[in-house]
Order: structure tokens, then sequence, then C-alpha cells
């Protein structure tokens, strides 16, 4: 099971590959709150073409996803689509769920999907 260290980690590393091929993630002003069912949970804000991951809960978030640590680790590797997973119903979403589309793109771009 993966824990927020390896996530921060991996979200990173995709977030650095994405600003090479998704230049609008510079103008983002989001934040985003990921629940790990099995593992806690932490935030991913992006503003201003710097990317934060902080541990525990942001007060306002654009949108929240909570999932299972092994389907979070499937998406971040690339094994599983993240619209797929949430058809499956592997993906939670409340807030602004059309706005999570940015984050899917943003994965896609660090994956080199796109």
């Amino acid at each position: 099971m993966a824990g927020f260290e390896e996530f921060k980690s991996r979200f990173e590393e995709l977030f650095s590959n994405a600003k090479e091929r998704l230049s609008e993630i510079n103008t983002w002003n989001k934040v985003y709150q990921i629940v790990v069912e099995d593992d806690g949970e932490f935030y991913i804000e992006i503003s201003g073409g710097q990317l934060k991951i902080e541990e525990g809960k942001h007060p306002s978030p654009i949108a929240t996803l909570q999932t299972s640590s092994d389907t979070l680790s499937k998406i971040l590797r690339g094994e599983l689509d993240a619209m797929k997973a949430f058809m499956m119903r592997q993906i939670k979403i409340t807030g602004n769920v059309l706005d999570t589309m940015n984050l899917k793109k943003l994965i896609d771009a660090g994956l080199g999907k796109t």
C-alpha cells in the first residue's frame, strides 16, 4: 500500500513532466482534496505554475476525490484511466466534478499520453 510520501513524489514527478507538455498549467489556481480511504488525506494545490502537496484537509478545495490507495497508485502509474475508475465507481468526486478533468489532463500529460 502506497503512503503519502509515495503519492506526493509521484504527483511531483507527473507535474514536472506535464509542465513541459501542458502550458496552460501555469495559469491554473486550483486545489484538489484527495481522500485515500485506507491511508488518510492530502491536498494538491496548483497555483502560478507551482505545485504544493500537503497532508491534511484544505479549507476550500475545488473538488474532493475519494478512492483507495490501490486505485490511486494504478492511476498514477498509468495502469488505470481515471475516467474509467470514476465510471466504475472506484473514485467518488464531490464539488466541481468537471474541473477534475484538469487533474486528469495533468496526470495524462505527466504520463506522456498527450
